[in-house]
């Protein structure tokens, strides 16, 4: 019966941990979301954009 109750304690503490690092992974790429710069608010022509075969070329 030892055992079986010292492998159960062990399965907490890997649980535990692996909780906390799930919590320190979301917490930093929060903050690293944060720091990234806002896109810009003005409309930006796109390079790939489709184009009608009847436009002129510029």
């Amino acid at each position: 019966m030892a055992a079986g109750g010292s492998a159960s304690w062990i399965f907490t503490v890997v649980g535990v941990l692996i909780v906390v690092a799930l919590l320190v992974l979301l917490w930093t790429s929060r903050r690293r979301l944060a720091r990234r710069p806002n896109p810009p608010q003005t409309p930006q022509p796109r390079q790939d954009s489709w184009e009608e075969p009847d436009d002129p070329k510029p």
